[in-house]
């Protein structure tokens, strides 16, 4: 599968980014930086989110940088891979009830790409397992509203995954299509440090509210935002001030 991903990647370089990022792929320098999220009430860690790191001690986003489309569809999957990947190193490591499940962000177009859809029903079919142990997290916006698209992939991975979440955003339009598609649990994705963030957090707060969902706070930056988010309803969350994220790495995929 990292061979199948690092070719993709080739094969899609449209920019300096793009070049910077694979080269960096294929050297792998490219590592899982893996988040403790906590439930609000308790403090107990019951999922990770990972997301990818690179740098000398792992330290810079990828997603900083001026990624073509594909160029991110090619990193999603690599989070996917990098995630059953962990999981199975745990798998073998501990018992399965003591694995935290891994939440992965990832744009739904990635997974409709005719070259994502194929490296995903490989994973589900030769890695089952793992994947039970993962948790897609599905970012979009317009394409929510192509019910036909996404409702086949919801509910595939429904059956595979150990649940689905999805992600809401102030930059979102069309957020209100996410209930067609029964998500486990919402993750937000915000801040809400200067009184413009918090007046664009208000629709998708009243949103959160009409529906009842478990929903996860992230990017949560203080004590003092947690206390908001959880008057907000919030039942989980992550964030800088609780938990610096730990980085992660493979030292070779040669064998994959």
């Amino acid at each position: 599968m990292y061979k199948y991903i690092c070719d993709l990647a080739q094969g899609h370089i449209e920019t300096d980014d793009d070049e910077l990022v694979f080269d960096a792929l294929k050297h792998n320098d490219i590592k899982h930086a893996c988040q403790a999220i906590r439930e609000v009430k308790t403090g107990e860690v019951e999922f990770q989110h990972l997301t990818l790191r690179f740098g000398a001690r792992g330290e810079q986003s990828v997603y900083q940088f001026t990624l073509s489309t594909h160029m991110q569809y090619c990193l999603d999957l690599f989070s996917l891979y990098l995630a059953l990947r962990q999981t199975q190193f745990q798998l073998e490591a501990f018992h399965p009830d003591l694995i935290s499940n891994v939440v992965v962000p990832v744009h739904i177009e990635a997974l409709l790409w005719p070259a994502g859809s194929h490296l995903l029903k490989q994973m589900m079919q030769f890695h089952s397992s793992s994947f039970q142990h993962v948790i897609p997290s599905l970012q979009g916006d317009d394409i929510l509203c192509l019910h036909e698209r996404v409702l086949p992939l919801a509910e595939q991975l429904k059956e595979n995954a150990y649940a689905l979440w999805f992600e809401l955003s102030t930059i979102q339009v069309h957020f209100e299509h996410i209930t067609k598609f029964e998500p486990d649990m919402l993750k937000l994705s915000a801040t809400i440090e200067d009184k413009q963030q918090q007046q664009n957090l208000l629709p998708l707060a009243r949103f959160l509210r009409s529906q009842r969902y478990a929903w996860v706070a992230g990017r949560v930056a203080s004590q003092t935002e947690l206390n908001r988010y959880r008057l907000l309803g919030a039942s989980h969350y992550f964030g800088y001030f609780s938990d610096i994220p730990t980085s992660l790495s493979f030292k070779s995929f040669e064998e994959e």
